[in-house]
């Protein structure tokens, strides 16, 4: 059963790295621009995380009103073009509870999973991101897409749980090489039919889902529990591959681009300048074609290390080392730093913008989680942490809004992100964080 076993997983890396592309077209929408005229399905809603590290400056991000029309701050001006399609959300804080504030942790993983964490980089629990997944990715190429602008492994913040995180693209080339290499169709041309690889994967995951059930009358209870966990995968991927036999329809008005030149990826900010347009207009051709439904991507890690060549200091050290002015009464050089990591931020946004999807945008049909590990990277305060929503979801989404959440937990943002994307939960966090309120202030009744 063993070698079985291994057999079975081979084919399913294998069939998980055979997919097809799923465009619409607007021809195939119906007349409210919104669904699609053969079936009637709606255009899919899709979501996503970016993650900054270290923070934002209090005295350059928050606006002294609340409500629409609050007034423009200067780390946010390369968000202005999208202030109508953005809610800041301020004021709120994790809750460590009995569990130690773990430096440039805790807040990452309060707002991920709703739970304080016991240990460094480790979750308590899948992920927000993928627990969003498990709800609107069945029938994409692949039920979610990380991606680490600083070229480094590590730095994913999408988990099923514990300290092993969901592996990141981590330069454009390969980024695009999984969207658009071995596997891909391009469904705008004429010839385009079912890969045969996918239809042979299929027909062998078919013939294993068949034994299945000799085999579970042979086994303990606990080996029975572990195979069934292990076909459940299987018959995920045998409805991924099911769609992938159908051509399907799109409605994003995208041209698949030319491979990326290689091009050097560090934490340098002239490098990130080159570096995230590329990533963020890939993953808006990746949402836009179907592929996934979920995006992550992360700048940094969160005791965020982006440097300015010629900077004595990286983000991160700036925060600790560097004196408050006494005038300014902020850090100007940390605030910077601050300041790119909005920039960057404003490029996925601008690239979701970008792509005419329907009576919209790809952007409109999309809900964009941006976080950060805390509010005061100096002392490493769990309050006052900040964070952005980028899209209606869809029209699900009120925008335009600046929310203060007067020291509520940050899990109501959580919550807030999983009843618009259709997950069936009324409460959500643990401890001091869990929490019944979503931001119904955002929310179209």
């Amino acid at each position: 059963m063993n070698v079985r076993r291994r057999s079975i997983l081979r084919g399913v890396f294998q069939g998980s790295a055979v997919g097809v592309a799923l465009p619409f077209l607007d021809c195939f929408l119906d007349g409210n621009g919104q669904a699609l005229a053969a079936t009637g399905q709606r255009i899919p809603t899709r979501f996503g995380t970016y993650f900054w590290g270290c923070g934002l400056t209090k005295k350059l991000y928050l606006p002294k009103s609340t409500g629409q029309n609050y007034e423009a701050m200067p780390q946010l001006a390369s968000l202005e073009p999208y202030r109508k399609k953005i809610n800041l959300i301020s004021g709120l804080r994790a809750i460590a509870d009995d569990s130690p504030n773990i430096q440039h942790w805790t807040g990452v993983a309060a707002i991920s999973t709703g739970m304080a964490p016991d240990k460094d980089k480790s979750f308590q629990s899948q992920t927000v991101d993928q627990t969003i997944a498990d709800a609107i990715a069945k029938g994409t190429r692949f039920k979610s897409i990380a991606v680490a602008c600083s070229g480094n492994k590590t730095e994913s913040y999408s988990s099923l749980g514990g300290l092993n995180a969901n592996p990141p693209e981590i330069n454009p080339i390969g980024l695009y090489t999984r969207l658009f290499g071995q596997g891909f169709q391009d469904p705008s041309k004429a010839d385009w039919k079912p890969d045969p690889q996918v239809m042979l994967e299929q027909s062998a995951l078919s013939v294993v889902s068949d034994e299945r059930k000799a085999m579970m009358q042979s086994l303990g209870a606990t080996d029975r529990e572990r195979l069934d966990q292990y076909f459940t995968s299987v018959r995920e991927l045998e409805q991924t591959m099911a769609v992938e036999l159908q051509r399907p329809e799109i409605a994003a008005q995208v041209t698949i681009p030319q491979a990326p030149e290689s091009m050097p990826v560090n934490k340098a900010v002239p490098v990130l300048r080159n570096v995230v347009p590329v990533l963020a207009k890939l993953v808006a051709i990746g949402l836009a074609t179907d592929q996934t439904r979920v995006v992550n991507v992360a700048l940094a890690e969160p005791a965020s290390t982006i440097f300015m060549p010629g900077d004595s200091k990286p983000f991160h050290q700036a925060t600790h080392e560097e004196a408050i002015d006494p005038v300014l009464d902020y850090q100007p050089v940390t605030s910077k730093f601050s300041t790119y990591s909005m920039e960057f931020f404003a490029n996925l946004v601008k690239a979701l913008d970008d792509v005419k999807e329907g009576d919209g945008t790809l952007l409109d049909h999309s809900l964009v989680l941006a976080y950060t590990d805390t509010g005061f990277a100096k002392l490493h305060t769990l309050e006052d942490i900040p964070m952005l929503l980028a899209g209606s979801a869809s029209g699900r989404v009120k925008t335009g809004y600046h929310f203060a959440g007067e020291g509520g937990p940050v899990t109501r943002v959580g919550l807030t992100v999983q009843q618009v994307m259709g997950v069936s939960i009324d409460s959500w966090g643990t401890g001091s964080m869990q929490t019944k309120k979503p931001i119904s202030e955002i929310l179209m009744t």
